[in-house]
Parts: structure tokens; C-alpha cells; sequence
């Protein structure tokens, strides 16, 4: 193996953990100084994989063949990473992580098997696996090694979504502290605050960070930073504010990265669960819709992230593409039936939260009741965070409003505390 290779490698698997953005022409660079590099291959098919969209199929299935062609029997390392990838390329997340798990048998170290085993369990609805998953690889941590702000980062954010808010915010506040730009720490903290009701703390904790120059030249992550801070703008009744982030930064085009990838499915979250909450308030959003709905529809045969699925879904009906978002919900249910890691959250979460979003938007509350209320326990099966799909509980709870159903509202406050939010959030449904 070329020496050159590996270095350019270990630079590209750093950029891609603090969400640089040239984590792939590094290992695209590596490659070239070493077309045989298995491992290189795999990392390659791995952040096409992570950028969850149909059009990079063919690019993953290269790279399993490529990493596979040049695999040597005593490279347990990339061993390991091709059997990720492989059972990524056909579905088959769970096994995904197995195989990231045995890579971290070997090497408890090995940060970048952790981050991308807490990525899949994150969109399997699995974050107590996660959890403990890095539970079990912390003994050998110290803060000698140069990767120990980024572990703390990935353990704080498993503590978070598991309702450890106290560890979670001593851990990410550790990671800042020891690496201002990690994003992954600041994101972690955020959350805690989040689900505390500290908006004022979550403003100012993202403030100072931002005005401080830790953010430049980071990737997507930053974006999804500004929607929590849009998301504190709210909680202060400050919906121009919201609003301001939502184009400045969210949807801004002038952006490189926007620009670049305009249809990143976690951009899309954000936009989408941003309008929904505004609207929630009553403030109206414009065009904004229309505009997002032009993106969303060349996504309507893309099943690959059931979260973002019904995110689409939500964007479509809004605007008024009703035919367009039956035609998603039809590749949703095709999804379901692919016996992927995923189809069970097709089933059990995604579809229902789709179909509750047009319905929401066709104003029939008795069917978003009837949709959402027997589900409310298994929507963490579609992924994402507590925060994230707390928009589905704002948008159940609205149609309980509508309808006047205040002994069912009551209800669902009460059973917050136990589908992983917390009392705050109870509130905020109530309010």
C-alpha cells in the first residue's frame, strides 16, 4: 500500500468526522495515489452511501466491487469495512453495524466505526444500541489521544437521545472545550437544551460558537446547527428571526454547499420541519413551499431515508401536489415490502407520519388523529432525533385542537414522557 495513500485517507476519514467538506476528494486523492487501496474503496462507497439518495447506487456498487477485487485476507481493517459496505449496498443496515462492531472488537479506537455505527442506529430508531455501543468502547479513551473530543462528542449525543441530558451536556461541553469546531459536541449540547426548555442557554451557546469563527468551512452539519437555532427563535416568539434563518442560511443558494447539493436530505428536513412549525404558530411562510416542492419532487421515487420520505410527503401536500405525494407514498409502500433494515419503518412509522401530513394539509384532523395517535409510540422507528420528530407530535396535537379533543390532547401530553420526550415538550404540546 502506498504510504501517500494512507495518509490522504486518515486526512479524508478526519474531514468527514468534523464535517469537513472534502472529506471525499481526499480519498477520491487517495485512490489516485493507490487504485488498490480495498479500504480507500470502502470509505469512498460509505460517504456515497451516507448522502442517502438513489442516484449513488451505482457508485456504491463500484465500490464493493472494487474494495472486494482488491482485498487482502490480512487486512482485517478493511475487511471489516467492506462487509459494512456490502450489507449497506443491499439493505441491510443492521448487519452493517454488526460488522462495524466487529471492526471495534479489534479496535475499540477506531472512532470512525463508532460515528458510522451510531449514523445507521440514529436512522434505524436504535439509539439505546448506540448507546451502548459506545458505553462499551470508552475504558481505553483518555484525553491523550487525538480523537478524544470526538468521542466525547458521539457519546454525548447517545446519552442525549437516551435522556442522560446531565452526562450528555458534561461530555459535549468536554468535546467543545478540547476542539471548539467539533459541530457533533455543539450539536449534542444543543439537543440537551432543547429538550430542557433553554432556549435563551441554546441561543447564546450557538451564538458564541458562530461569532467566535468555529464554524468555517464545515459542512451540512453547521446548516442543521442553524435550524436548532431557529428552532430557540421560536421558543422566544421570535418568528421573523426564524423566518430570516430559514433564507439566509437554510435555503440560501448563494451557499457553496446548498448550491452543490440542493436536494441533501438532511437540508430538506430541516426546511420542511422549520415551515411546518411556523405554520403550527400561525405565521405564514409564502412561496417558500412552491419552492421546496420543486426539489422534493424529483425525490418521489427515492426511498432510501424513511424519515426524509415523510418530510417530502409533508412539502408536496403543501403544496397542493396531492397526486405527486400519493406517488411517494406508493414507492413508500414498495419500500416496505423490500425486507431492507428499513421496510419496518416504512410500515410502522414513515408511511403513517406521510399520510397524517396530507391529510393535516387537506385539513382532515379526525384522519391525522386516526393515522397518528395508535402510531405515537413506534415513530421513533423512522429515526431521527426526539427534536426532529417532534414536528409529527406538533402536527397530531394541532389536529387534536381542530377537533376539539381535549381529553385526547391531554392524553398525548401525559404519554410524551414516555415515546422519549420530556416534560417541556408535554408542555409545548399543551401550549
Amino acid at each position: 500500500m502506498s504510504s501517500d495513500a494512507d495518509n490522504l485517507l486518515k486526512q479524508s476519514r478526519e474531514s468527514s468526522l468534523r464535517s469537513r467538506r472534502d472529506s471525499m476528494s481526499l480519498v477520491n486523492l487517495a485512490l489516485e495515489a493507490d487504485p488498490q487501496h480495498s479500504l480507500a474503496h470502502a470509505i469512498r462507497g460509505l460517504y456515497y452511501y451516507a448522502e442517502r439518495h438513489q442516484r449513488n447506487y451505482r457508485e456504491i456498487n463500484e465500490c464493493v466491487a472494487n474494495s472486494t477485487k482488491y482485498l487482502s485476507d490480512s487486512d482485517t481493517r478493511a475487511r471489516h469495512y467492506n462487509q459494512a459496505l456490502t450489507s449497506a449496498s443491499m439493505g441491510d443496515a443492521a448487519a452493517m453495524v454488526f460488522h462495524l462492531e466487529q471492526q471495534l472488537l479489534d479496535d475499540p479506537l477506531d472512532v470512525n466505526a463508532l460515528k458510522l455505527c451510531q449514523s445507521e442506529l440514529f436512522w434505524l430508531g436504535e439509539m439505546k444500541w448506540s448507546a451502548s455501543l459506545s458505553d462499551s468502547v470508552e475504558k481505553p479513551w483518555s484525553i491523550d489521544h487525538e480523537h478524544y473530543s470526538d468521542f466525547l462528542a458521539i457519546r454525548a449525543f447517545d446519552l442525549e437521545e437516551t435522556g442522560h441530558y446531565d452526562a450528555a451536556e458534561k461530555y459535549g461541553r468536554q468535546s467543545v472545550e478540547l476542539n471548539p469546531s467539533d459541530v457533533w459536541g455543539t450539536h449534542a449540547v444543543t439537543h440537551v437544551m432543547y429538550m430542557q426548555g433553554r432556549s435563551r442557554d441554546g441561543a447564546r451557546w450557538l451564538d458564541d460558537l458562530h461569532s467566535g469563527g468555529h464554524w468555517q468551512g464545515l459542512g451540512q452539519m453547521v446548516l442543521h446547527l442553524w435550524w436548532h437555532r431557529a428552532l430557540f427563535h421560536l421558543h422566544q416568539h421570535e418568528h421573523d428571526a426564524a423566518l430570516s434563518v430559514y433564507d439566509e442560511y437554510l435555503r440560501n443558494f448563494e451557499i457553496e454547499m446548498i448550491a452543490a447539493l440542493p436536494d441533501l436530505y438532511l437540508d430538506l428536513q430541516n426546511a420542511t420541519s422549520l415551515l411546518l412549525r411556523l405554520e403550527f404558530l400561525n405565521v405564514d411562510v409564502g412561496a417558500r413551499w412552491s419552492a421546496l416542492a420543486d426539489i422534493c419532487a424529483g425525490r418521489i421515487n427515492d426511498a432510501s431515508n424513511a424519515f426524509s420520505c415523510a418530510h417530502y410527503a409533508a412539502v408536496l401536500a403543501a403544496d397542493q401536489r396531492f397526486n405527486q405525494a400519493q406517488s411517494l407514498i406508493e414507492q413508500m409502500t414498495l419500500a416496505s415490502a423490500s425486507g431492507s433494515s428499513i421496510a419496518s419503518s416504512f410500515v410502522n412509522a414513515a408511511i403513517p407520519a406521510a399520510e397524517a401530513a396530507i391529510a393535516h394539509r387537506k385539513r382532515d384532523y379526525r384522519a391525522v388523529i386516526n393515522i397518528l395517535m395508535p402510531v405515537r409510540y413506534r415513530l421513533v422507528q423512522m429515526g431521527g432525533s426526539h427534536a426532529q420528530r417532534e414536528v409529527f407530535m406538533l402536527m397530531l396535537a394541532d389536529a387534536l385542537q381542530q377537533e376539539g379533543e381535549s381529553d385526547l390532547l391531554q392524553k398525548l401530553s401525559a404519554d410524551l414522557t414516555d415515546t422519549g420526550f420530556d416534560e417541556i415538550m408535554a408542555r409545548r404540546i399543551l401550549s
